[in-house]
């Protein structure tokens, strides 16, 4: 198992935890997201009180949108009792907040008793990553019906392309052949998608199966 962490984190204590388990970490400036487990599962991990004050200063949702947009699974993780911390926080703020995040951003929330609470769930999703990395669970839930909804839920499959991405993308090349069909330099030239992103793309679509 392999997690990357940013190095604001290094003041957490999480980072010792996870140090002394068999696991690879790397710390290093991460620029979405907080910690990465194993190059697929980005977490944006906050405090119950930071999970606040990011509400207040307007981080939270700028931060979920950047891991929708950019990581291919983003997940927000809360740590401690956001209803019980020492700021007074209005309860409807706290679960609207929340409430967005999962059905807005479509980003699961976990919560999480402790550091040493987090550091399990970290390895238990590595592990389960690890263990189911070739299932392919189908997608439930929402069917799309209009037929430009269809492509946007269908280019949303691609990596790390969410839902202002794949507007993007069929706004820019005007259908989903021609995006299937587009160079890693024609992807690149669409906002939000680097070279690395557009490389991974192309793996996905180019790729023959052994």
């Amino acid at each position: 198992m392999k997690i990357t962490v940013d190095y604001r984190e290094e003041a957490s204590g999480l980072i010792d935890l996870l140090k002394n388990e068999d696991i690879s970490i790397e710390v290093k400036k991460v620029p979405y997201g907080d910690y990465i487990i194993n190059d697929s599962i980005t977490i944006e991990r906050k405090t119950a009180r930071d999970f606040l004050v990011s509400i207040i200063d307007g981080r939270l949702f700028n931060q979920l949108s950047n891991v929708k947009k950019y990581c291919t699974n983003p997940i927000l993780l809360v740590e401690g009792n956001p209803y019980k911390t020492d700021l007074n926080f209005d309860p409807m703020a706290i679960k609207g907040a929340l409430i967005s995040a999962q059905v807005i951003w479509y980003i699961p929330v976990i919560f999480s008793r402790s550091k040493e609470d987090t550091r399990d769930i970290f390895l238990m999703i590595g592990n389960q990553e690890e263990t189911y990395i070739d299932v392919v669970p189908l997608r439930g839930g929402y069917r799309p019906k209009r037929l430009k909804s269809k492509q946007l839920y269908l280019l949303q499959g691609l990596p790390q392309v969410g839902p202002m991405l794949a507007k993007r993308l069929i706004e820019r090349f005007r259908s989903v052949s021609n995006i299937i069909n587009a160079s890693i330099e024609q992807l690149i030239e669409v906002e939000g998608i680097g070279r690395v992103s557009a490389e991974r793309i192309r793996e996905v679509l180019d790729a023959e199966l052994s």
